[in-house]
């Protein structure tokens, strides 16, 4: 059973993935990459048929496909060195680790042609709660879930109300 961090945001030039996807990775010790036919469990069909949309992954690392570091539960022991090196790149609390991600989020929020965006965190791709959430709440409402289960099974969706046309 491994967890998971995957979403879409909204479609966007290839030449801006590419330098944004480069960008994100230069600003981050976790995994991220932007995928053209990953598979989205679980996800509403009005979203998982679409073919306007941009998939991504976050991870442990870029040579990994799966948060499980990042999404346990547990606080690590920065004395333990039984937990390995690779620890030792990402931070100690839970809490921290989720900031990590949030980061990531916005960025990509950040960016004037990213309109949408979904990230669903969760163990082995189950989504049970679809939660909308504003550019201004999303951060404390994501931490919140994990810090209470992680991951908490949860597809995230996030508009940017300034730039949205819906």
């Amino acid at each position: 059973m491994s967890e998971t961090i995957i979403g879409y945001i909204n479609s966007i030039h290839r030449k801006e993935l590419i330098s944004l996807e480069n960008e994100i990775q230069q600003k981050t010790a976790l995994g991220f990459k932007f995928e053209n036919n990953l598979n989205l469990y679980n996800y509403p069909e009005s979203i998982s048929s679409r073919e306007d949309i941009i998939h991504y992954i976050i991870s442990d690392s870029n040579t990994s496909s799966t948060a499980t570091i990042l999404l346990n539960e547990c606080d690590y022991d920065p004395e333990d060195e039984s937990e390995g090196n690779f620890h030792s790149k990402l931070p100690f609390l839970l809490e921290d680790r989720v900031f990590e991600i949030t980061k990531i989020i916005n960025i990509l929020l950040n960016k004037n042609s990213v309109r949408e965006l979904g990230i669903s965190l969760s163990l082995c791709d189950e989504i049970e709660k679809v939660k909308y959430a504003s550019i201004e709440s999303f951060e404390g409402i994501i931490v919140s879930d994990c810090v209470a289960s992680c991951p908490p099974n949860t597809l995230y969706l996030i508009k940017n109300s300034e730039r949205s046309n819906v």
